[in-house]
Protein backbone atom coordinates (compact mmCIF):
# COMPACT_ATOMS: atom_id res chain seq x y z
CA UNK A 1 0.00 0.00 0.00
CA UNK A 2 1.44 3.58 -0.23
CA UNK A 3 0.09 5.82 2.37
CA UNK A 4 2.31 8.43 4.62
CA UNK A 5 1.23 6.38 7.35
CA UNK A 6 2.43 7.90 10.28
CA UNK A 7 2.43 3.68 11.50
CA UNK A 8 3.48 1.12 9.26
CA UNK A 9 0.19 -1.20 9.20
CA UNK A 10 0.44 -4.48 7.92
CA UNK A 11 -2.85 -5.78 5.97
CA UNK A 12 -4.06 -8.90 8.04
CA UNK A 13 -3.20 -12.31 7.20
CA UNK A 14 -6.17 -14.00 9.87
CA UNK A 15 -9.57 -12.32 8.48
CA UNK A 16 -12.87 -13.71 9.03
CA UNK A 17 -13.72 -16.72 7.16
CA UNK A 18 -16.06 -16.19 4.38
CA UNK A 19 -16.15 -19.76 2.93
CA UNK A 20 -15.96 -20.70 -0.92
CA UNK A 21 -18.05 -17.80 -2.63
CA UNK A 22 -17.89 -16.02 -5.46
CA UNK A 23 -15.83 -12.44 -4.77
CA UNK A 24 -18.73 -9.57 -5.66
CA UNK A 25 -21.20 -11.78 -2.50
CA UNK A 26 -18.16 -11.41 -0.36
CA UNK A 27 -17.84 -7.88 -1.25
CA UNK A 28 -22.02 -7.27 -0.85
CA UNK A 29 -21.67 -8.31 2.83
CA UNK A 30 -18.47 -6.59 3.69
CA UNK A 31 -20.20 -3.45 1.97
CA UNK A 32 -22.73 -3.46 4.34
CA UNK A 33 -20.74 -2.48 7.06
CA UNK A 34 -18.89 0.61 4.80
CA UNK A 35 -20.28 3.85 6.90
CA UNK A 36 -19.79 5.63 3.62
CA UNK A 37 -18.59 4.52 -0.09
CA UNK A 38 -18.48 0.91 -1.32
CA UNK A 39 -16.61 -1.79 -2.86
CA UNK A 40 -16.35 -2.46 -6.39
CA UNK A 41 -15.48 -6.24 -7.16
CA UNK A 42 -13.84 -7.92 -10.50
CA UNK A 43 -13.71 -11.27 -11.21
CA UNK A 44 -12.34 -13.44 -14.34
CA UNK A 45 -11.89 -17.10 -13.91
CA UNK A 46 -11.01 -19.07 -17.04
CA UNK A 47 -11.81 -16.31 -19.45
CA UNK A 48 -15.57 -15.04 -17.75
CA UNK A 49 -15.30 -12.18 -15.96
CA UNK A 50 -18.07 -10.67 -13.62
CA UNK A 51 -17.75 -7.10 -12.26
CA UNK A 52 -20.20 -5.90 -9.28
CA UNK A 53 -20.75 -2.64 -6.85
CA UNK A 54 -21.87 -2.97 -3.59
CA UNK A 55 -22.44 -0.55 -0.90
CA UNK A 56 -23.24 3.17 -1.08
CA UNK A 57 -21.67 4.04 -4.43
CA UNK A 58 -21.48 7.59 -5.86
CA UNK A 59 -22.24 9.20 -8.40
CA UNK A 60 -25.27 7.21 -9.59
CA UNK A 61 -25.41 5.99 -13.09
CA UNK A 62 -21.66 4.67 -13.38
CA UNK A 63 -21.47 1.18 -13.99
CA UNK A 64 -19.17 -0.86 -11.42
CA UNK A 65 -16.22 -1.68 -13.82
CA UNK A 66 -16.05 2.02 -14.98
CA UNK A 67 -15.48 3.79 -11.65
CA UNK A 68 -12.72 5.10 -11.35
CA UNK A 69 -10.34 4.91 -7.96
CA UNK A 70 -7.12 5.99 -6.54
CA UNK A 71 -4.77 2.13 -6.79
CA UNK A 72 -2.02 3.25 -4.83
CA UNK A 73 0.87 1.18 -4.38
CA UNK A 74 -0.75 -1.43 -7.10
CA UNK A 75 0.91 1.81 -9.43
CA UNK A 76 4.81 0.43 -8.34
CA UNK A 77 3.78 -2.98 -10.10
CA UNK A 78 3.09 -0.61 -13.67
CA UNK A 79 6.92 1.22 -12.55
CA UNK A 80 8.48 -2.61 -12.10
CA UNK A 81 7.05 -2.97 -16.08
CA UNK A 82 8.66 0.52 -16.76
CA UNK A 83 11.83 -0.96 -15.30
CA UNK A 84 11.88 -3.92 -17.18
CA UNK A 85 10.99 -2.27 -20.19
CA UNK A 86 13.89 0.12 -20.01
CA UNK A 87 16.27 -2.67 -19.36
CA UNK A 88 15.01 -4.72 -22.52
CA UNK A 89 15.63 -1.35 -23.95
CA UNK A 90 19.34 -1.11 -23.07
CA UNK A 91 18.41 2.27 -21.09
CA UNK A 92 19.74 0.96 -18.10
CA UNK A 93 20.69 -2.55 -16.45
CA UNK A 94 19.18 -3.96 -13.00
CA UNK A 95 22.54 -3.16 -11.41
CA UNK A 96 22.79 0.31 -12.25
CA UNK A 97 23.70 2.46 -9.17
CA UNK A 98 22.13 5.57 -8.36
CA UNK A 99 26.43 7.12 -8.53
CA UNK A 100 25.99 6.03 -12.20
CA UNK A 101 22.22 7.76 -12.49
CA UNK A 102 22.94 10.83 -10.49
CA UNK A 103 26.94 11.19 -9.77
CA UNK A 104 26.77 14.52 -11.69
CA UNK A 105 23.61 15.89 -10.26
CA UNK A 106 23.79 14.84 -6.29
CA UNK A 107 26.84 14.79 -3.89
CA UNK A 108 26.29 11.76 -2.10
CA UNK A 109 27.16 11.94 1.89
CA UNK A 110 27.56 8.17 1.45
CA UNK A 111 28.77 6.07 -0.76
CA UNK A 112 26.41 3.28 0.76
CA UNK A 113 23.78 5.66 -0.99
CA UNK A 114 25.51 5.64 -4.30
CA UNK A 115 25.97 2.21 -4.61
CA UNK A 116 21.94 1.24 -4.38
CA UNK A 117 20.89 -0.36 -7.51
CA UNK A 118 17.63 -0.04 -9.79
CA UNK A 119 16.46 -3.90 -8.91
CA UNK A 120 17.35 -2.45 -5.17
CA UNK A 121 14.51 0.37 -5.48
CA UNK A 122 11.99 -1.97 -6.89
CA UNK A 123 12.16 -4.58 -4.22
CA UNK A 124 12.37 -2.64 -0.96
CA UNK A 125 15.74 -3.78 -0.56
CA UNK A 126 17.54 -0.42 -0.66
CA UNK A 127 17.28 0.46 3.07
CA UNK A 128 16.30 3.59 2.06
CA UNK A 129 13.30 4.72 4.50
CA UNK A 130 9.58 4.12 3.72
CA UNK A 131 9.49 7.56 3.75
CA UNK A 132 11.89 10.69 3.33
CA UNK A 133 12.50 12.53 6.45
CA UNK A 134 11.91 16.27 4.25
CA UNK A 135 8.16 15.74 3.60
CA UNK A 136 7.41 18.05 6.37
CA UNK A 137 5.39 17.23 9.92
CA UNK A 138 5.14 13.38 10.78
CA UNK A 139 6.58 12.31 7.46
CA UNK A 140 3.95 14.37 5.06
CA UNK A 141 0.69 13.58 7.10
CA UNK A 142 -1.75 15.88 5.40
CA UNK A 143 -4.99 15.76 3.29
CA UNK A 144 -2.56 15.73 -0.04
CA UNK A 145 1.03 14.96 1.09
CA UNK A 146 2.66 14.32 -2.04
CA UNK A 147 1.58 17.58 -3.27
CA UNK A 148 4.17 19.32 -2.90
CA UNK A 149 7.57 16.97 -3.20
CA UNK A 150 9.21 17.58 -5.99
CA UNK A 151 12.60 16.19 -7.50
CA UNK A 152 14.56 18.66 -5.81
CA UNK A 153 13.27 17.66 -2.40
CA UNK A 154 13.72 14.16 -3.59
CA UNK A 155 17.46 14.67 -4.43
CA UNK A 156 18.02 16.72 -1.62
CA UNK A 157 17.27 14.04 0.88
CA UNK A 158 19.11 11.16 -0.90
CA UNK A 159 22.47 13.96 -0.68
CA UNK A 160 21.93 13.79 2.67
CA UNK A 161 20.64 9.65 3.34
CA UNK A 162 22.84 7.28 5.13
CA UNK A 163 22.63 3.20 5.91
CA UNK A 164 24.64 1.22 8.38
CA UNK A 165 26.02 -0.34 5.64
CA UNK A 166 26.32 -1.16 1.91
CA UNK A 167 22.66 -2.50 -0.05
CA UNK A 168 21.23 -5.08 0.07
CA UNK A 169 19.24 -4.97 2.76
CA UNK A 170 16.03 -7.33 3.88
CA UNK A 171 12.77 -6.43 2.54
CA UNK A 172 11.22 -2.93 4.17
CA UNK A 173 8.25 -1.22 2.20
CA UNK A 174 9.64 2.26 1.13
CA UNK A 175 7.32 4.15 -1.35
CA UNK A 176 10.44 6.71 -1.11
CA UNK A 177 12.50 4.12 -2.76
CA UNK A 178 10.15 3.29 -5.81
CA UNK A 179 9.03 6.64 -6.61
CA UNK A 180 12.49 7.47 -6.81
CA UNK A 181 12.63 4.73 -9.10
CA UNK A 182 10.34 6.22 -11.66
CA UNK A 183 11.58 9.21 -11.23
CA UNK A 184 14.88 8.43 -12.76
CA UNK A 185 13.11 6.18 -15.33
CA UNK A 186 11.68 9.33 -16.56
CA UNK A 187 14.58 11.49 -16.74
CA UNK A 188 16.28 9.19 -18.67
CA UNK A 189 13.67 8.67 -21.16
CA UNK A 190 12.42 12.46 -20.99
CA UNK A 191 9.46 11.61 -20.33
CA UNK A 192 6.96 12.39 -17.61
CA UNK A 193 5.89 9.27 -15.00
CA UNK A 194 2.41 9.21 -16.65
CA UNK A 195 3.71 9.64 -20.83
CA UNK A 196 5.88 6.79 -19.83
CA UNK A 197 2.65 4.67 -18.29
CA UNK A 198 0.84 5.38 -21.57
CA UNK A 199 3.36 4.70 -23.99
CA UNK A 200 4.69 1.50 -22.52
CA UNK A 201 2.00 -0.10 -20.65
CA UNK A 202 -1.77 1.19 -20.75
CA UNK A 203 -1.74 2.43 -24.46
CA UNK A 204 -0.48 -1.16 -25.41
CA UNK A 205 -2.65 -2.96 -23.62
CA UNK A 206 -6.30 -0.78 -24.27
CA UNK A 207 -6.42 0.21 -20.82
CA UNK A 208 -8.22 4.15 -21.33
CA UNK A 209 -8.63 4.72 -17.69
CA UNK A 210 -5.60 4.20 -15.97
CA UNK A 211 -4.50 7.38 -15.95
CA UNK A 212 -2.07 9.82 -13.86
CA UNK A 213 -4.27 12.88 -14.26
CA UNK A 214 -8.15 12.68 -14.83
CA UNK A 215 -9.95 14.01 -17.72
CA UNK A 216 -13.33 15.84 -17.38
CA UNK A 217 -15.31 12.32 -18.03
CA UNK A 218 -13.13 10.46 -16.05
CA UNK A 219 -13.13 13.17 -13.53
CA UNK A 220 -17.13 12.86 -13.55
CA UNK A 221 -16.87 8.82 -12.57
CA UNK A 222 -14.22 9.02 -9.47
CA UNK A 223 -15.88 7.07 -6.86
CA UNK A 224 -15.52 10.22 -3.79
CA UNK A 225 -12.53 9.14 -1.12
CA UNK A 226 -14.14 8.73 2.30
CA UNK A 227 -12.35 8.14 5.96
CA UNK A 228 -15.15 6.57 7.81
CA UNK A 229 -17.97 8.81 8.04
CA UNK A 230 -15.48 11.80 6.78
CA UNK A 231 -14.93 12.99 3.07
CA UNK A 232 -11.36 12.88 2.67
CA UNK A 233 -8.87 14.30 -0.53
CA UNK A 234 -7.75 12.92 -3.27
CA UNK A 235 -4.18 12.68 -3.62
CA UNK A 236 -1.29 14.08 -6.21
CA UNK A 237 2.21 13.61 -7.16
CA UNK A 238 5.12 15.55 -8.19
CA UNK A 239 8.35 13.30 -7.90
CA UNK A 240 7.58 9.98 -6.14
CA UNK A 241 4.41 9.40 -8.82
CA UNK A 242 5.76 5.79 -9.34
CA UNK A 243 4.91 5.23 -5.71
CA UNK A 244 1.44 5.82 -6.12
CA UNK A 245 -0.12 8.30 -8.37
CA UNK A 246 -2.38 6.37 -10.72
CA UNK A 247 -6.35 5.66 -10.99
CA UNK A 248 -7.51 3.49 -12.22
CA UNK A 249 -11.23 1.38 -13.03
CA UNK A 250 -12.20 -2.28 -12.38
CA UNK A 251 -12.24 -2.93 -15.52
CA UNK A 252 -8.87 -1.72 -16.58
CA UNK A 253 -7.33 -3.55 -13.57
CA UNK A 254 -8.73 -7.09 -15.23
CA UNK A 255 -6.74 -6.35 -18.55
CA UNK A 256 -3.98 -5.67 -16.60
CA UNK A 257 -4.31 -9.04 -14.70
CA UNK A 258 -4.74 -11.14 -18.05
CA UNK A 259 -2.19 -9.57 -19.40
CA UNK A 260 0.14 -10.90 -16.36
CA UNK A 261 -1.50 -14.52 -16.53
CA UNK A 262 -0.55 -14.63 -20.16
CA UNK A 263 1.77 -12.45 -20.92
CA UNK A 264 3.31 -13.91 -24.47
CA UNK A 265 -0.04 -12.96 -25.79
CA UNK A 266 0.49 -9.10 -25.27
CA UNK A 267 2.84 -6.69 -26.68
CA UNK A 268 4.66 -6.28 -23.23
CA UNK A 269 5.33 -10.26 -23.21
CA UNK A 270 9.58 -9.42 -21.69
CA UNK A 271 8.66 -6.67 -19.58
CA UNK A 272 5.87 -9.11 -17.89
CA UNK A 273 8.06 -11.92 -17.44
CA UNK A 274 10.55 -9.42 -16.22
CA UNK A 275 8.46 -8.44 -13.46
CA UNK A 276 7.15 -11.94 -12.45
CA UNK A 277 10.55 -13.55 -11.18
CA UNK A 278 11.64 -13.56 -7.95
CA UNK A 279 14.55 -11.04 -7.19
CA UNK A 280 14.18 -11.16 -3.49
CA UNK A 281 12.85 -12.59 0.03
CA UNK A 282 10.07 -10.43 1.02
CA UNK A 283 8.48 -11.43 4.38
CA UNK A 284 7.24 -14.52 4.21
CA UNK A 285 7.03 -14.42 0.51
CA UNK A 286 8.53 -13.20 -2.34
CA UNK A 287 8.75 -9.79 -4.56
CA UNK A 288 9.75 -9.66 -8.47
CA UNK A 289 9.97 -6.27 -9.80
CA UNK A 290 7.40 -4.39 -7.80
CA UNK A 291 5.27 -7.36 -7.55
CA UNK A 292 4.42 -9.49 -4.41
CA UNK A 293 4.47 -13.41 -5.24
CA UNK A 294 3.36 -16.05 -2.86
CA UNK A 295 1.66 -19.70 -2.93
CA UNK A 296 -2.12 -20.05 -2.49
CA UNK A 297 -2.73 -23.97 -2.58
CA UNK A 298 0.17 -24.92 -4.06
CA UNK A 299 -0.06 -21.93 -6.71
CA UNK A 300 2.19 -18.97 -7.64
CA UNK A 301 0.26 -16.04 -7.12
CA UNK A 302 1.11 -12.51 -7.73
CA UNK A 303 -0.57 -9.70 -5.67
CA UNK A 304 -0.35 -5.69 -4.95
CA UNK A 305 -2.22 -3.79 -2.83
CA UNK A 306 -2.84 -0.24 -2.42
CA UNK A 307 -4.12 2.83 -0.54
CA UNK A 308 -3.94 6.66 -0.13
CA UNK A 309 -6.25 9.26 1.25
CA UNK A 310 -9.42 7.99 0.80
CA UNK A 311 -9.14 4.65 -1.44
CA UNK A 312 -7.90 1.01 -0.53
CA UNK A 313 -7.08 -0.96 -3.64
CA UNK A 314 -6.09 -5.02 -3.94
CA UNK A 315 -4.86 -7.05 -7.26
CA UNK A 316 -5.01 -10.86 -7.65
CA UNK A 317 -3.45 -13.49 -10.15
CA UNK A 318 -3.01 -16.58 -10.35
CA UNK A 319 -1.88 -17.55 -14.13
CA UNK A 320 -2.36 -21.78 -13.18
CA UNK A 321 -5.96 -20.65 -12.08
CA UNK A 322 -6.64 -18.76 -14.78
CA UNK A 323 -7.74 -16.04 -12.22
CA UNK A 324 -7.87 -12.42 -11.84
CA UNK A 325 -9.31 -10.82 -8.81
CA UNK A 326 -9.70 -6.59 -7.95
CA UNK A 327 -11.29 -4.92 -4.85
CA UNK A 328 -11.34 -1.13 -5.04
CA UNK A 329 -12.93 0.70 -2.08
CA UNK A 330 -13.43 4.47 -1.56
CA UNK A 331 -12.88 4.10 2.04
CA UNK A 332 -10.17 3.72 4.17
CA UNK A 333 -11.12 1.66 7.04
CA UNK A 334 -11.43 -1.40 5.06
CA UNK A 335 -9.02 -3.32 3.44
CA UNK A 336 -9.83 -4.84 0.66
CA UNK A 337 -7.27 -8.24 -0.19
CA UNK A 338 -9.08 -10.24 2.51
CA UNK A 339 -12.18 -10.31 0.49
CA UNK A 340 -9.71 -13.19 -1.50
CA UNK A 341 -9.21 -15.26 0.44
CA UNK A 342 -13.10 -15.87 0.96
CA UNK A 343 -13.89 -17.23 -2.41
CA UNK A 344 -11.55 -20.56 -1.44
CA UNK A 345 -13.33 -23.26 0.63
CA UNK A 346 -11.79 -22.85 3.91
CA UNK A 347 -12.57 -26.45 6.14
CA UNK A 348 -12.43 -25.84 9.67
CA UNK A 349 -10.80 -29.18 11.84
CA UNK A 350 -13.16 -30.50 13.87
CA UNK A 351 -10.59 -31.86 16.06
CA UNK A 352 -11.43 -32.10 19.78
CA UNK A 353 -9.65 -29.68 22.25
CA UNK A 354 -6.85 -30.86 24.37
CA UNK A 355 -6.28 -29.55 27.87
CA UNK A 356 -2.43 -28.78 28.51
CA UNK A 357 -1.49 -27.04 32.14
CA UNK A 358 -0.26 -23.67 32.23
CA UNK A 359 3.85 -25.01 32.35
CA UNK A 360 2.72 -27.00 29.04
CA UNK A 361 1.15 -23.91 27.98
CA UNK A 362 4.30 -21.41 28.81
CA UNK A 363 6.61 -23.70 26.40
CA UNK A 364 5.30 -22.23 23.34
CA UNK A 365 5.28 -18.47 24.49
CA UNK A 366 7.46 -15.99 22.87
CA UNK A 367 8.15 -14.25 19.33
CA UNK A 368 8.56 -15.62 16.33
CA UNK A 369 9.85 -13.61 13.63
CA UNK A 370 8.49 -14.74 9.51
CA UNK A 371 10.36 -11.58 8.18
CA UNK A 372 11.55 -7.78 8.90
CA UNK A 373 8.25 -6.95 9.13
CA UNK A 374 6.09 -9.83 10.64
CA UNK A 375 6.29 -11.44 13.58
CA UNK A 376 3.68 -13.66 15.51
CA UNK A 377 3.55 -12.79 19.64
CA UNK A 378 2.12 -15.90 21.61
CA UNK A 379 1.66 -15.44 25.08
CA UNK A 380 -0.40 -17.41 27.94
CA UNK A 381 -3.70 -15.84 28.99
CA UNK A 382 -5.27 -18.29 31.47
CA UNK A 383 -5.66 -21.62 30.60
CA UNK A 384 -5.34 -20.81 26.50
CA UNK A 385 -2.74 -19.12 24.24
CA UNK A 386 -3.31 -16.12 22.54
CA UNK A 387 -1.70 -14.77 19.33
CA UNK A 388 -1.58 -11.92 17.48
CA UNK A 389 -0.19 -11.20 13.93
CA UNK A 390 2.10 -7.89 13.93
CA UNK A 391 -0.40 -4.73 13.96
CA UNK A 392 -3.72 -7.46 15.26
CA UNK A 393 -5.21 -7.96 18.30
CA UNK A 394 -4.68 -11.15 20.30
CA UNK A 395 -6.84 -14.31 19.02
CA UNK A 396 -7.33 -16.83 21.47
CA UNK A 397 -6.30 -20.56 20.54
CA UNK A 398 -7.04 -23.86 21.67
CA UNK A 399 -4.47 -26.92 21.35
CA UNK A 400 -5.83 -29.81 19.12
CA UNK A 401 -2.67 -31.74 19.15
CA UNK A 402 0.58 -32.54 19.00
CA UNK A 403 2.33 -29.09 19.40
CA UNK A 404 -0.65 -28.18 16.94
CA UNK A 405 -3.48 -25.15 18.18
CA UNK A 406 -6.77 -24.07 16.43
CA UNK A 407 -8.11 -20.43 16.40
CA UNK A 408 -11.36 -19.73 17.78
CA UNK A 409 -12.39 -17.46 15.48
CA UNK A 410 -11.24 -17.92 12.21
CA UNK A 411 -10.45 -21.30 10.04
CA UNK A 412 -6.59 -20.92 10.82
CA UNK A 413 -4.11 -23.57 12.20
CA UNK A 414 -0.23 -23.25 13.86
CA UNK A 415 1.56 -25.89 14.02
CA UNK A 416 4.60 -25.37 16.22
CA UNK A 417 8.27 -27.31 15.82
CA UNK A 418 10.40 -27.81 18.93
CA UNK A 419 14.28 -28.76 18.37
CA UNK A 420 14.96 -31.77 20.86
CA UNK A 421 12.62 -30.24 23.42
CA UNK A 422 12.21 -26.13 23.64
CA UNK A 423 9.62 -24.88 20.66
CA UNK A 424 11.91 -22.61 18.33
CA UNK A 425 9.47 -22.61 15.32
CA UNK A 426 5.89 -21.82 13.90
CA UNK A 427 4.13 -22.42 10.81
CA UNK A 428 0.29 -20.62 10.48
CA UNK A 429 -1.56 -22.36 8.00
CA UNK A 430 -4.66 -20.53 6.78
CA UNK A 431 -6.68 -19.52 3.19
CA UNK A 432 -4.37 -21.85 1.55
CA UNK A 433 -0.94 -20.28 2.63
CA UNK A 434 1.97 -21.71 4.65
CA UNK A 435 3.66 -18.96 6.57
CA UNK A 436 7.12 -20.45 8.61
CA UNK A 437 8.07 -18.23 11.42
CA UNK A 438 11.41 -18.75 13.40
CA UNK A 439 11.31 -17.85 17.62
CA UNK A 440 12.95 -14.74 18.20
CA UNK A 441 12.35 -13.82 21.58
CA UNK A 442 10.58 -13.71 24.53
CA UNK A 443 7.01 -12.78 25.12
CA UNK A 444 6.87 -9.34 25.58
CA UNK A 445 4.94 -7.96 29.27
CA UNK A 446 1.62 -6.64 28.42
CA UNK A 447 -1.05 -6.01 30.66
CA UNK A 448 -4.73 -6.05 29.73
CA UNK A 449 -6.94 -3.41 31.18
CA UNK A 450 -10.59 -4.27 31.96
CA UNK A 451 -13.15 -2.71 29.65
CA UNK A 452 -14.34 0.39 32.55
CA UNK A 453 -10.35 0.84 32.31
CA UNK A 454 -9.84 1.87 29.15
CA UNK A 455 -13.04 3.79 28.76
CA UNK A 456 -11.53 7.00 30.25
CA UNK A 457 -8.85 7.17 27.33
CA UNK A 458 -11.82 6.74 24.67
CA UNK A 459 -12.50 10.08 22.42
CA UNK A 460 -10.74 11.83 20.29
CA UNK A 461 -7.15 13.93 20.52
CA UNK A 462 -6.18 16.57 18.20
CA UNK A 463 -2.56 16.17 16.92
CA UNK A 464 -2.27 18.72 14.41
CA UNK A 465 -4.86 20.45 12.22
CA UNK A 466 -6.65 17.72 10.08
CA UNK A 467 -5.36 15.14 12.17
CA UNK A 468 -7.30 13.42 15.27
CA UNK A 469 -6.43 10.22 17.37
CA UNK A 470 -9.80 8.74 17.82
CA UNK A 471 -9.41 6.14 20.40
CA UNK A 472 -12.03 3.19 21.50
CA UNK A 473 -11.66 -0.32 22.54
CA UNK A 474 -12.72 -3.45 21.68
CA UNK A 475 -13.29 -5.77 24.91
CA UNK A 476 -9.54 -5.38 26.49
CA UNK A 477 -8.07 -4.02 23.49
CA UNK A 478 -7.25 -0.52 23.21
CA UNK A 479 -7.75 0.90 20.08
CA UNK A 480 -5.89 4.26 18.18
CA UNK A 481 -6.77 5.12 14.68
CA UNK A 482 -5.29 8.65 13.16
CA UNK A 483 -6.88 10.57 10.67
CA UNK A 484 -6.70 8.44 6.81
CA UNK A 485 -5.60 5.50 8.93
CA UNK A 486 -7.43 2.29 9.72
CA UNK A 487 -7.70 1.72 13.51
CA UNK A 488 -5.05 -0.65 15.19
CA UNK A 489 -4.80 -1.88 18.28
CA UNK A 490 -2.28 -0.75 21.50
CA UNK A 491 -1.12 -2.53 24.17
CA UNK A 492 -0.30 -1.57 27.78
CA UNK A 493 3.38 -2.44 29.11
CA UNK A 494 2.56 -0.31 32.54
CA UNK A 495 -0.20 2.37 33.67
CA UNK A 496 -1.35 5.28 30.77
CA UNK A 497 1.50 3.64 28.31
CA UNK A 498 0.58 1.62 25.11
CA UNK A 499 3.04 0.39 22.95
CA UNK A 500 2.56 0.07 18.72
CA UNK A 501 2.89 -4.00 17.73
CA UNK A 502 5.81 -3.91 15.11
CA UNK A 503 6.32 -0.11 14.70
CA UNK A 504 8.59 2.01 17.64
CA UNK A 505 5.60 4.09 18.75
CA UNK A 506 4.01 4.46 21.58
CA UNK A 507 0.75 6.58 23.46
CA UNK A 508 1.44 8.04 26.79
CA UNK A 509 -1.86 9.34 27.92
CA UNK A 510 -1.91 12.06 30.40
CA UNK A 511 -4.22 12.85 33.55
CA UNK A 512 -4.86 16.21 35.67
CA UNK A 513 -4.79 16.12 39.55
CA UNK A 514 -8.30 14.94 39.51
CA UNK A 515 -7.34 11.74 37.96
CA UNK A 516 -9.03 12.56 34.69
CA UNK A 517 -7.45 11.90 30.92
CA UNK A 518 -7.20 15.21 29.01
CA UNK A 519 -4.39 14.56 26.44
CA UNK A 520 -1.81 12.30 25.04
CA UNK A 521 1.91 11.76 24.04
CA UNK A 522 2.75 10.27 20.78
CA UNK A 523 6.07 8.91 21.19
CA UNK A 524 7.51 8.49 17.48
CA UNK A 525 10.87 10.53 16.44
CA UNK A 526 10.22 12.60 18.68
CA UNK A 527 7.60 13.49 21.08
CA UNK A 528 4.13 14.43 19.52
CA UNK A 529 1.26 16.18 22.40
CA UNK A 530 -2.52 15.72 21.89
CA UNK A 531 -5.38 18.08 23.56
CA UNK A 532 -8.34 15.90 24.30
CA UNK A 533 -11.73 16.98 22.59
Amino acid sequence: MISPRLLVVLVAVVCPVLAGQPLSEIAEKAAAGLPKGGIVTGECIAGTTRFAGAGKLEPDGVAPEKRMFEIGSITKVFTGILLADAVEAKKVRLDSTLGELLGKEVKFADPDVAAITLVQLSTHTSGLPRLPDNMGVLNGVSNDPYKGYDRKDALKFLAKAELPHAPPFPASYSNYGVGLLGELLSRIQKKSYAELVAEKITGPLGMKDTVVVLGKDQEARLAPPYDGEKANHSWSFQALAGAGALRSTAADLVIFGQALLDPGKTPLASAIKGIMEVHAPYDASEIGLGILIGKVDGYAEYSHSGGTGGYRSALQVIPDLKTVRVALVNNTTFEPAGLFSGTRDEKRSDAPEQKLSEKELDAFTGVYSAGPQVSFTVIRRGEQLGVRLTGQTFLSMKCIGKDRFRYDAVAAEIQFAREKDPVTSLVLLQNGREIPAKRSGDAPHLEFPEAKVLDAYTGEYSLFPGQVFTISHSDDTLMAQLTGQPAVPVFATKADYFEYDGVAAALEFQRDKSGTVTGLILHQNGKHAAKKR
